[in-house]
């Protein structure tokens, strides 16, 4: 399928359209076009849903004798089970839910491209790894790539409750498609018509499908920007030689802002292999955080610290996004001492980077705080 992806991609049109040669800057017309594109793939993300709902359901109305006589009786490995299982009304919502799902991924393989072609990236840059990154963020796929350098988001976290967290994420909708469907019965009894139950979970599926849709387009976007971004604030730090246990706080600053964002992302990769390979540090097969992270980084000598914090704050915002646990652990850093930066501030420089306007001001600040 990655072929077939490929193909589709490169089959996609790309647009005459004026663009600089900043990829972490937007122009105004480059941001309007970059909204533009996911205006119109967050309504055609909902658009699909109530389609593909209306193409199980309504057949299933009209055809009830015929989807209700398929049947076949369970046996084998199913003896236990009582009843017959409705193979041809199983087969077509599985059927029509792929297809769905097809259409989908298509639909962010196209509005990723159209971003692409907005922000002048497809210009800039056409070799395969590039497009197959393009690819990956529109399929969703995880950037587990950050673990060649030891890094793992992870670390201390229960198994049973990263095993509960992903499959939360992937089955979110079924979920809520089952307490949906639950709180009618409660609400309205068994009498509630059949078709308000299959229905009540459409909502649902369209919220998430709008919101899948935006995560994937800002992914794009921030990907987008963020490579350049990266390379400009490698090309500003420091040159200097660093000591065994400066190396090792500069690693740990690494796997802090991976445990606070409990995700891979792309720019977390780039962001770490820049660093890594700037200051020249020895990967490690595993580098966990040390539980005395904070106190080492107030101690460290104030170049180093600034250092230690501008990688913090950028984890903060490279990937587009501030969660309750990270606003959180930015109060705990204002009450340690470490930061002087107010969530307001943070939150600032998440939109100015979002919006392309760079990472420039953060990073003037963060290297030359006294």
């Amino acid at each position: 399928m990655e072929l077939f992806y490929q193909r589709f991609f490169h089959a996609l049109p790309i647009r005459s359209v004026t663009t600089d040669q900043d990829l972490h800057l937007l122009s105004e017309e480059e941001l309007r076009l970059v909204r533009k594109t996911e205006y119109w793939a967050l309504w055609l993300a909902v658009l699909i849903e109530l389609v593909a709902y209306l193409l199980i359901f309504l057949p299933l109305y009209e055809f009830p004798d015929f989807f209700e006589n398929q049947t076949i009786s369970l046996g084998g490995p199913f003896i236990h089970l009582t009843g017959k299982f409705h193979w041809a009304k199983s087969g077509w919502m599985i059927l029509m839910t792929v297809a769905e799902l097809y259409i989908l991924l298509l639909l962010n393989l196209a509005a990723v491209h159209g971003i692409a072609v907005a922000t002048g990236y497809i210009k800039r840059n056409e070799s395969a790894q590039e497009t197959m990154g393009l690819i990956r963020i529109a399929l969703e796929k995880r950037f587990s790539e950050l673990q060649q350098f030891g890094i793992d988001p992870y670390q201390q976290m229960n198994p049973w409750m990263l095993y509960l967290f992903l499959a939360f994420n992937r089955l979110k909708g079924l979920i809520g498609s089952v307490l949906a469907r639950a709180v009618i019965s409660n609400l309205f009894g068994r009498e509630i018509l059949r078709v308000y139950l299959d229905f009540s979970g459409m909502p649902i599926y369209m919220a998430i499908n709008w919101y899948t849709t935006h995560v994937i387009l800002r992914n794009a976007r921030v990907v987008v920007m963020g490579q350049t971004s990266i390379e400009i604030i490698r090309r500003q730090l420091p040159e200097m030689r660093l000591t065994p246990w400066e190396l090792e706080l500069v690693y740990d600053s690494l796997q802090f802002i991976a445990v606070n964002k409990r995700d891979f992302h792309a720019n977390h990769y780039y962001l770490t292999k820049a660093i890594v390979e700037h200051f020249g540090i020895e990967i490690q097969a595993f580098h966990p955080l040390p539980a005395d992270y904070f106190d080492k980084l107030k101690s460290a000598q104030k170049s180093i610290a600034n250092i230690c914090r501008l990688i913090i704050v950028l984890g903060f915002i490279l990937d587009g996004v501030l969660s309750w646990r990270e606003r959180r652990e930015l109060a705990d850093l204002q009450d340690e001492g470490i930061l002087s930066l107010c969530y307001a501030d943070l939150e600032r420089y998440r939109h100015q980077f979002v919006d392309g306007q760079g990472l420039d001001e953060v990073t003037a600040h963060l290297l030359s705080v006294d």
